[in-house]
């Protein structure tokens, strides 16, 4: 539990600040960004509606880890969210946390090109692009910071936090846009994407926003887009690597795309169209994938295992832990442990799969091994509700009662049930003697539940 105390403090500093600062403090430094983004993420459980597909989040912690990689400076660890929302829209958060819209991933035509927007906001964070925007406004502070995010999500609740009241929007300044398209391009091919995808992607919406200049993808309106920004990113191409395709990449992005629209549109339209792609390339295993992917997500796991295990058989990526997520569905946990420790073989931080598989060894009564799992996918990806949940029974079983509640608490917190969570963390605190480090940890927690979204 140390890692959650540690952050816990941070953030029980960052509510202070965001209160106590008056507007001429400066919110330099890197615990201040990693305060305000977990403040924002706080406030972004209850306010956004996230998409909880853990299969969906762990393929763009994927994409954005291989970019980050290659960043000179490593200042923060990057979280990756999904946010259901059809409009074309990302945006980063000091600290490392990274949105995407819906309906971007729906509208990127290949892996290259989301790997050229999630590059793009990565370098965002990575070179403190909003501190240093702020800092010429001479606004600079933590309130002001916290503002302007919590406008993306809603505007009274930006005004509400904004110290000195100004009415300040995300909007990037030119040179800091083009700061994060050239040093973006610059990480994607030793990441192993075509540079190629970024100005494409932006080339694309460019020429769609000139059709229809009313239509202002919400995404430009914080990175403004010009022909001459496009131009000059096409115009360094000839000069780079241009790495094919990695293998699976863009069959991985077509699963996302099936799971993200199983989840978010009419199940039997979206069934209705999978199904014609199967009748037309019946053979197809790729086809028989995405469908099966479509099944599972829409409640029909019967009819989707079929489909994956077919996929599973030729060897397509991620579909022996699709498969294996459809036998777990219909209670066939042997045979799903099977498959995602196969998938684990492959893919060993693969945060989604560690958790799934520690939830089996759960049920099963392996308490040692599920809570040594879960632990692992917590590592890897601090916001997966369920492993957190799981790991609570873990510590209920082992005698732990206050880690027992603390687990409980995070899992609540994760899933933007605040009232339960502060219940949760006030049985720990209970448990908490007065003299041991954890409790000012867990009076810190709940005092800023207390607190969003106000």
């Amino acid at each position: 539990m140390s890692g959650v105390r540690a952050w816990r403090r941070r953030l029980a500093a960052a509510f202070a600040m965001a209160v106590l600062l008056p507007a001429s403090a400066r919110a330099t430094g890197l615990a201040e960004e990693r305060d305000l983004g977990a403040r924002f993420a706080l406030e972004a459980r209850v306010q956004l509606r996230l998409l909880r597909a853990p299969a969906v989040t762990e393929y763009l912690r994927d994409v954005g880890t291989r970019l980050a990689a290659h960043l000179d400076s490593q200042p923060f660890g990057y979280r990756f969210f999904v946010v259901r929302d059809p409009t074309l829209n990302a945006f980063a958060v000091p600290g490392g946390y990274v949105y995407v819209h819906s309906g971007l991933l729906l509208a990127v035509a290949d892996e290259a090109e989301l790997a050229g927007v999630l590059a793009h906001e990565l370098v965002h964070v990575a070179a403190h692009h909003a501190v240093r925007q702020e800092e010429k406004t001479s606004l600079i502070n933590y309130g002001t910071l916290l503002g302007v995010f919590l406008s993306i999500i809603h505007p009274a609740l930006g005004a509400g936090a904004l110290a000195a009241g100004e009415a300040v929007q995300l909007k990037y300044q030119r040179e800091f846009e083009q700061e994060a398209d050239h040093v973006g391009l610059g990480l994607m091919a030793p990441a192993g994407f075509d540079p190629a995808g970024m100005p494409a992607f932006l080339r694309r919406v460019l020429r769609e926003q000139r059709l229809n200049p009313a239509n202002v993808p919400p995404y430009f309106l914080s990175h403004p887009l010009t022909e001459d920004r496009v131009a000059a990113l096409e115009r360094r191409l000839p000069t780079m690597p241009r790495p094919a395709p990695r293998p699976g990449g863009d069959a991985r992005l077509a699963a996302a795309q099936a799971t993200v629209r199983a989840l978010t549109e009419p199940s039997e339209t979206v069934a209705a169209e999978y199904r014609a792609r199967v009748a037309a390339a019946p053979q197809d295993p790729r086809a028989r994938h995405l469908l099966g992917l479509v099944y599972l997500y829409g409640g029909r796991a019967a009819d989707a295992e079929p489909l994956l295990d077919h996929a599973a058989a030729a060897k397509l990526p991620g579909a022996v832990g699709d498969h294996g997520r459809a036998l777990a569905r219909l209670g066939r946990a042997d045979a799903a442990t099977r498959d995602f420790e196969s998938q684990l073989h492959v893919a060993p931080d693969d945060a989604a799969i560690q958790a799934e598989l520690g939830q089996l060894a759960l049920a099963a009564g392996d308490v040692r091994r599920a809570a040594a799992l879960l632990e692992r996918a917590l590592e890897l990806d601090p916001e997966l509700d369920d492993a957190e949940y799981a790991l609570a029974e873990c510590r209920g079983k082992t005698g732990d009662i206050r880690g027992q509640w603390q687990h409980l608490g995070r899992a609540f917190e994760l899933r933007a049930d605040l009232e339960r969570a502060r219940s949760a963390y006030q049985e720990a605190l209970e448990l908490t003697p007065k003299d041991a480090p954890e409790r000012k940890d867990l009076e810190s927690a709940i005092a800023l539940l207390g607190h969003v979204g106000r």
